[in-house]
């Protein structure tokens, strides 16, 4: 039997700070790209699997507090890999070291503020250390 869950168990940290509180979106990707290594001898193309790239998306309501998103993205912009850590049911999850590659922050004048981020892991153990996420 497989058991369901529900998003809202979800937790997300960055920098050691809880944002599942004001996020409405999590999304962790796992790229891998393909490498052709077809020979000139081959009659059909050939491909070897490239290295596994991780990327965590976020988005959700922007709130301007110290220790919340805004602030704990935007001191991590341009700077070394931080720690990040992402359980989808509340107990279980992934987690390393990312740097964020990207952080918007959109005002709609008939909406809420919110923001989205996106933030690409380089590290299991120690930034930059090449290994993949640990998932416990």
């Amino acid at each position: 039997m497989c058991a369901r869950m529900h998003g809202k168990a979800a937790d997300f940290v960055f920098n050691a700070v809880a944002l599942e509180d004001e996020l409405n979106d999590i999304t962790l990707n796992f790229d891998v790209p393909e490498a052709e290594i077809t020979s000139f001898a081959d009659v059909g193309q050939n491909f070897l699997a490239g290295k596994v790239g991780t990327k965590v998306d976020i988005s959700g309501f922007y709130d301007p507090a110290a220790a919340q998103g805004d602030a704990t993205i935007f001191a991590a912009l341009g700077g070394a890999a931080v720690t990040w850590d992402f359980e989808p049911d509340g107990s279980a999850g992934y987690d390393g070291y990312a740097f964020p590659t990207s952080y918007s922050i959109k005002c709609p004048v008939n909406g809420p503020v919110t923001y989205s981020a996106s933030m690409r892991h380089n590290g299991g153990a120690a930034a930059g250390d090449g290994a993949l996420p640990t998932r416990s």
